[in-house]
């Protein structure tokens, strides 16, 4: 796309997004881009600045606004992730993010992701949004892709064994509980977030983004297993038909096998936030990565004054406008251009 044609994808987009949110009563805020420490979460990697890194989302600062009364809030927000390169992955990118206090379901969350959808590829004009939705439970979708019927409560020796004899392909790289250094989370809860994590890793490159390609609806991927649940709280599950009692009220949206948002039914406790994160430092330790500053701002919110029952989101800004520009890759819609201006 030339210059012009570009600009004015973005500014249409932009204003889409705006109009959607304030018709909604969200109000925009702006957060900064250079924190102390961000949310610690696997595989996701902070550029580091002098002073901090640079965001990976807003979540934490937006949060903290949240616990101390901010109401329903959006951001649209440039952030940063180490080594993101490809296609669809660029160091630096916009993320569109929002959070409504005082509500519990995600599908709050789906209904906004179809409607911001429907909104950007209807102002950019030059294509066709999808025009239906289904809903899957990640285990269940597990199962039709895989055949392998899973709780999503296993541990890292279980889910071995639940795979080996059927999926061998996708049985995860063990860490050795005897080989853990000395971090502040039990090794089991370690080994079994390596395991989850190993696990969807193959079971997205191998099976569920091939068949999230082949479909010409939107996809929403609904209560993934505990192990996942990053910062998401856990619940009876209410889509999933693979019996299990609990999963993580978390939900990934995909447009044409591409992933556009991630959002949680958010999790309040501190206590359980504080272990998720050490069980992150233990799988760093686990491959040699240098543990990440702990979010200790964040987490003196979450104890105190608190965060209240919340729906929150993040959708990938330019993904959804190289979609609607009917682009392969984010350079397609880059500002600035790939070359030299």
């Amino acid at each position: 796309m030339e210059l012009r044609a570009r600009i004015a994808a973005w500014d249409v987009a932009l204003a889409a997004v705006r109009a959607y949110f304030r018709a909604q009563g969200l109000a925009e805020v702006s957060t900064p881009v250079r924190l102390p420490a961000v949310a610690i979460e696997p595989y996701i990697e902070p550029l580091r600045v002098t002073g901090g890194v640079l965001a990976t989302s807003p979540e934490l600062p937006m949060k903290r606004l949240l616990a101390h009364g901010a109401g329903p809030i959006f951001q649209i927000a440039h952030v940063a992730r180490a080594s993101e390169r490809g296609k669809l992955r660029a160091e630096e990118f916009h993320l569109v993010e929002w959070y409504r206090p005082n509500q519990h379901d995600w599908r709050r969350l789906a209904a906004d992701t179809q409607s911001v959808v429907a909104a950007v590829f209807d102002a950019v004009g030059r294509r066709s949004g999808p025009r239906d939705w289904q809903t899957h439970g990640f285990l269940d979708l597990v199962a039709r892709t895989t055949g392998v019927s899973l709780t999503g409560e296993e541990d890292a020796a279980m889910l071995t064994a639940a795979l080996a004899p059927t999926q061998p392909a996708l049985v995860p790289t063990p860490i050795p509980r005897a080989g853990l250094p000395e971090v502040a989370a039990p090794p089991e809860a370690v080994t079994t977030l390596a395991a989850w994590s190993s696990f969807f890793s193959s079971w997205c490159d191998r099976d569920l983004d091939p068949w999230l390609q082949a479909q010409t609806d939107g996809i929403h991927v609904v209560e993934f297993p505990q192990a996942l649940a990053a910062l998401s709280r856990c619940d009876a599950p209410t889509v999933t038909t693979v019996p299990c009692s609990r999963v993580a009220l978390r939900l990934e949206s995909h447009v044409g096998g591409v992933e556009l948002s991630n959002g949680y039914s958010e999790l309040t406790c501190v206590t359980t936030q504080r272990q998720r994160f050490a069980a992150v430092q233990g799988l760093r330790a686990a491959h040699g990565e240098p543990p990440l500053p702990e979010p200790q701002r964040f987490l003196a919110a979450l104890a105190s004054p608190g965060l209240p029952p919340t729906v929150g989101c993040a959708l990938g800004l330019d993904r959804l406008i190289a979609l609607a520009c009917g682009c392969a890759a984010i350079d397609g819609v880059a500002l600035p251009l790939e070359w030299s201006l």
